[in-house]
């Protein structure tokens, strides 16, 4: 079956009643448990949870903070996260580095004791049939990686690792954090990978003000024990016109998502093109998102330069870009996908043609999965095995079509209306845009010039989370 031809608000009610069917009943796990019924579906996957949004995020509790002795790194511990800044200004990035490191040590000592088993889960995963003996490879993947990364960023982590006071060496499983996991952790996402992530970016029309407002769902390995979700970290980078906040984790250098003075919001989606993993010669698009947030002032020009560097980066992915007045995705192939013929490189807009019968049915915004959709690009919509994918693109072409004057309090409405559990026997009854392994959902208001999270805690994703007040946007205030 064709997914893509599903995609019609028309159809989607059928298609999702038919899935809760089929997944409802999982024959590996009636052995298991002898069960031998069908189960019945859940007819209504809408909360039942009640909480009042406001336009405003709400401001956490700060329940202590620290500074170094020279000033140069501060982080105040909230309730939610961890808020850190550091002055590039007056200090090289070792010294940042380093600050930081003195920083982490005194705040939240047990960084790195709790930091490598989550390190070893997303080894394991991209490495399932290593010798848990000699993860040489591994080390082989990580320098090669690093040694490609700007000397600026080398020169952070080197200091990270000093202020941290890592003594061991190498790559092993011994609790203990040592300086090249430290240096692997940076890198995760293009040397490990497990991400996959949505967003959507709305303007005109589609706001009540007319003024872009955006969204992006952080999906993440959240740890066996939800260990990244005790460091939940805003890092603020002060270094002038180059100065950036990143939304990630306490002690990482590379950008999942981050946001310029200039209101350049970036975000990395994952995505697949049936390529062999390489590394040789390849560099980190975690940092290159880092970079093109440093030096460009626009989401066109920042959405250029990922493009254009997309042959040097490890393996295909999304990158959503928003400023307070366009909204992209550059669909970044890799070399390999591009000389097979499979994918091409392209920024992709709202006025982009997509993909034969796939649907998008509202002006004024632009929705990401983790698939390339623009007309004969690489496909992860069509067939069952990408049905997670075409589900949520369909359900976000619905909420969207349905919607009218959307403004901060109705999107935070509209992302949190399903509910998160649906496994049942542990399948999915049906596919979310609010899922289970949710890490931060964040949401980009332009018109109120304000940053706005809701991260996951240890006890997991909820239906209705809070979303705090992280950032403002302050280039946007003063234009």
């Amino acid at each position: 079956m064709n997914y893509k031809k599903k995609l019609t608000a028309s159809v989607l009610a059928s298609f999702l009643l038919t899935s809760m069917i089929v997944g409802c009943y999982n024959p590996v796990e009636s052995v298991k448990t002898g069960k031998s019924e069908v189960i019945t579906p859940i007819d209504n996957f809408d909360t039942k949870e009640v909480k009042e949004y406001s336009e405003e995020g709400e401001k956490a509790e700060v329940l202590g903070e620290i500074v170094t002795p020279d000033g140069i790194c501060s982080i105040k511990v909230t309730e939610a996260f961890f808020d850190v800044t550091l002055d590039e200004e007056k200090a090289t990035p070792f010294e940042a580095g380093k600050a930081y490191g003195e920083a982490i040590n005194i705040i939240f000592p047990e960084f790195g004791s709790m930091l490598e088993p989550y390190l070893f889960e997303n080894i394991h995963g991209a490495f399932p049939n290593i010798n848990k003996d000699d993860y040489t490879p591994v080390e082989e993947r990580m320098q090669g990686l690093f040694d490609s990364l700007d000397n600026h960023y080398k020169e952070e982590i080197k200091g990270l690792a000093i202020g941290l006071g890592t003594k061991e060496t190498g790559i092993y499983p011994d609790g203990i954090l040592s300086t090249e996991e430290l240096m692997l952790a940076q890198m995760v996402p293009d040397a490990l990978r497990d991400t996959a992530c949505s967003g959507l970016s709305l303007w005109g029309e589609k706001t009540k003000t007319g003024d872009m407002l955006a969204v992006r769902c952080l999906e993440w390995r959240l740890g066996s024990d939800y260990s990244m979700c005790r460091i939940h970290a805003v890092l603020n980078i002060k270094n002038g016109d180059k100065s950036i906040t990143s939304f990630g984790f306490l002690g990482l250098f590379d950008v999942i998502s981050g946001i310029n003075d200039d209101g350049v919001f970036a975000a990395m989606l994952d995505m697949y093109t049936d390529q062999v993993f390489d590394y040789e010669g390849k560099t980190c698009y975690s940092f290159a998102i880092r970079h093109a947030l440093e030096e460009y002032d626009t989401a066109k020009e920042a959405g250029d330069y990922m493009v254009a560097n997309s042959s040097t980066f490890t393996i295909s992915h999304n990158v959503m870009i928003t400023d307070s007045k366009d909204a992209f995705c550059a669909e970044d192939a890799c070399t390999q996908a591009v000389e097979a013929g499979k994918a091409f490189s392209v920024l992709r807009d709202a006025d982009t043609e997509l993909m034969d019968e796939l649907k998008w049915e509202s002006p004024d915004s632009l929705c990401i999965v983790n698939s390339f959709v623009t007309k004969g690009n690489f496909d992860l919509m069509s067939g069952r095995s990408n049905r997670f994918n075409s589900i949520r693109f369909a359900k976000y072409n619905k909420w969207v079509k349905d919607s009218t004057l959307i403004d901060a309090k109705g999107l935070k409405d509209m992302m949190t209306q399903e509910v998160v559990e649906t496994d049942l026997y542990g399948t999915p009854t049906v596919q979310n845009v609010h899922r289970d392994n949710l890490t931060q959902m964040i949401i980009i208001d332009y018109h109120n010039s304000s940053v706005q999270i809701a991260f996951t805690g240890t006890e997991g994703v909820v239906d209705k989370p809070v979303f705090y007040e992280v950032e403002t946007i302050y280039g946007y205030i003063n234009r």
